[in-house]
């Protein structure tokens, strides 16, 4: 396989200027790129920006038979799919059905936003992949906007990983390598009070995707996978200054949860929940010398 880096993280939304505006009010992310055209006339979508040349497209979408309207009226607002970006499509897509796995309409897309191909959740974990080739018309990731800060009030550099809720951990990372040739690493069995698995595949654009298993009923990511089924839960964006972060959200009347910074393994922590963005959690996170980091190359 090709693939380059995550280009985008696709979600689902009911109303997208209202989203929008959510997203600048309480994290200081602003959308960009508005369209009308898409979709066969029954969509709008935009962008935010998220750092490491990849960005959240956030997608209102009235069509019946759309993937994308299937998602929205079977499970609401939320995270529908990664995108991945290859410098060969071809190649990737002759992988895929050499090793019998089908891809949405058995052909690559010549779309507005480049050469596209969809494995979809009967063959992953509770999330679609997109396999995305640009060409002259695709969206790109403006080089005025690399390496500046992604929020207009927060701290914010760019966005660390996404976190994908998973019923079995093994078997989650078999298909990665078997699909698109992305190995797990990092794998633990002491995280979550003991009734948590967990790994982690890199990307070269400095994120990784942390796939979790977590047994624990009162935990956030088993309540998640109780009430939604596997799939995209978050995406932790990472602050360079947590204190002033939490400030901000609590200066503004927003909460987050148990109004607490908490100094986990992975960083200190803090959770927006989904009652306050559109049915996704945002983790905003700030490493220590015990956090994952991405290795040097």
């Amino acid at each position: 396989m090709a693939i380059i880096r995550i280009q985008h993280i696709g979600i689902v939304v009911r109303d997208l200027e209202d989203t929008c505006a959510h997203f600048e009010s309480t994290l200081g992310l602003k959308a960009c790129d508005f369209r009308n055209d898409q979709g066969r006339g029954m969509q709008l979508d935009a962008r935010i920006l998220l750092g490491n040349e990849c960005w959240l497209h956030l997608v209102q979408n009235w069509n019946p038979e759309s993937r994308v309207y299937q998602f929205l009226q079977e499970k609401g607002e939320g995270l529908e799919h990664i995108a991945l970006e290859t410098d060969d499509i071809e190649s990737d897509v002759g992988h895929l059905r050499e090793i019998g796995v089908p891809i949405w309409e058995d052909r690559i897309l010549d779309a507005n936003d480049g050469y596209e191909a969809f494995v979809l959740p009967n063959q992953l974990p509770g999330l679609t992949i997109e396999l995305i080739q640009s060409h002259d018309r695709s969206w790109y990731y403006p080089p005025e906007k690399e390496n500046q800060p992604i929020s207009s009030v927060m701290e914010f550099m760019r966005m660390q990983h996404i976190g994908l809720v998973v019923e079995n951990l093994q078997d989650a990372c078999n298909k990665f390598e078997r699909l698109f040739g992305l190995k797990a690493q990092d794998f633990r069995n002491d995280q979550g009070k003991g009734k948590q698995f967990d790994a982690r595949i890199l990307f070269r654009n400095q994120c990784w995707l942390h796939l979790v298993q977590n047994w624990d009923p009162e935990s956030r990511v088993n309540r998640f996978l109780n009430s939604r089924g596997e799939g995209l839960d978050h995406i932790a964006i990472r602050s360079e200054d947590l204190e002033h972060d939490v400030g901000v959200l609590r200066e503004n009347g927003i909460p987050f949860f148990q109004d607490t910074i908490f100094d986990a393994n992975d960083g200190y922590e803090v959770f927006i929940y989904p009652d306050q963005l559109p049915g996704m959690t945002v983790e905003l996170i700030q490493p220590h010398v015990h956090s994952w980091q991405f290795p040097p190359e």
